[in-house]
């Protein structure tokens, strides 16, 4: 059974395209309510440690002083230790922990109906919420697994730090062309380390709403699942990275197309150049956001869905429905999906044929002589692609 990623993201996709309501919609529903939830939590948390009052307290001596430093000094002399301890603590520390725990929980209702959306379940708004029963549970494995995370990453952290401080003892004062190429070489080979060993928990979230895995058991097969695939499924995010690369530069032409009109309108009038100003951040601000949420409305549901492809296919079970994403006569949408312990055999990799025709059709032309023309020579299939730089 061969890996193919670029027909696995086509099948992602392809299942995008037939499901109904449109991923697009839930996804925009998933970010508005774990935007809402986050934002309730850090209120109560900020208003019951202090750290809201802390922050506009600082806010304002910004504005008035625009400085800095002065600000900060402000703010350390209007409230004690204590308080300032406090604001820390819960207002930043735990807030950020159980905002971050409330985004795992509903991510992993989400990556339940990407799972069901390429499986052709046509799942609906109440699977971001299927996993609302065992929520403890939830919690609990999304709090372990992040802890791995981030103690691979404190690992990784300090053995960087020494290389990093054993190469400047070396060759700071002798090559400094060679330590610049060291410094990169070991920034590059700390993040690639950090995502090959994180990705050892990339199929939590699918284990627990298909198989109701939870706790070290979910962790444990998630890394039994991903022995001698981490490459293969480093690769198939890497090869995202085009569509972020086209975030920024949305953002960057959205930002000097209206620099460029707002300045060459207001250049002559320094009074309007000055009022306008606050008001073009804030636009630019909102325009930007508008244009890449649009984008990720698309992008998040399309790689939800090929990792979870990627999940159904390092189990051996063929995701897609009877008779391909709605159409075929032989079953569409809706049919059940044989669970892993009934595997199907299928393989991504396309091969062209003289089947692939529809069959349809007057037949050859006819020569002069009555004998059929000789067919014509064959031209060799096109590699497939799925994004533009695939």
């Amino acid at each position: 059974m061969e890996y193919d990623r670029v027909r696995l993201k086509q099948s992602a996709k392809q299942a995008m395209r037939f499901q109904r309501p449109h991923p697009m919609l839930i996804t925009l529903l998933f970010i508005i309510i774990v935007n809402i939830g986050s934002q309730i939590v850090s209120n109560i948390l900020g208003a019951a440690s202090g750290s809201s009052r802390v922050a506009a307290i600082w806010a304002e001596a910004l504005l008035e002083y625009s400085d800095p430093d002065y600000a900060l000094q402000y703010v350390l002399l209007s409230f004690s230790p204590q308080q300032l301890a406090l604001a820390l603590s819960v207002g930043v520390l735990i807030t950020g922990i159980i905002t971050s725990l409330w985004s795992s929980l509903m991510g992993t209702g989400y990556a339940g109906f990407c799972l069901d959306m390429v499986r052709g379940r046509q799942p609906q708004t109440g699977a971001l919420f299927s996993i609302f029963p065992q929520w403890a549970d939830v919690l609990l494995t999304q709090f372990l697994a992040g802890l791995f995370r981030t103690l691979w990453a404190l690992l990784l952290g300090a053995g960087a730090v020494v290389l990093i401080a054993v190469s400047a003892l070396l060759f700071a004062n002798t090559v400094p062309v060679l330590m610049v190429l060291l410094l990169l070489l070991i920034y590059t080979a700390f993040f690639v380390g950090l995502a090959l060993v994180t990705l050892r928990y990339a199929m939590v979230n699918f284990l627990i709403v298909d198989r109701g895995l939870t706790g070290m058991e979910a962790i444990r097969e998630s890394k039994r699942m991903m022995l001698g695939n981490t490459g293969r499924l480093f690769l198939l995010n890497l090869s995202f990275i085009g569509w972020y690369l086209l975030e920024i530069v949305v953002a960057l032409v959205v930002m000097s197309g209206s620099l460029g009109i707002f300045y060459a309108s207001y250049a002559n009038d320094p009074m309007l150049l000055m009022a306008g100003s606050a008001l073009l951040i804030f636009g630019l601000g909102a325009m930007v956001s508008i244009a890449l949420a649009i984008i990720n409305l698309w992008l998040t549901p399309y790689i939800t869905g090929a990792r979870a492809l990627f999940y159904d296919r390092v189990q051996g079970v063929d995701s897609t429905p009877p008779g391909g994403y709605g159409f075929g006569p032989s079953g569409g949408w809706g049919q059940p999906h044989p669970g892993p312990q009934e595997p199907q055999h299928f393989d991504y990799t396309w091969t062209p044929g003289p089947t692939s025709g529809t069959g349809i059709g007057a037949g050859p032309k006819q020569g002069g002589d009555g004998a059929p023309p000789p067919p014509p020579k064959p031209k060799p299939p096109r590699s497939p692609k799925d994004d533009p730089w695939d």
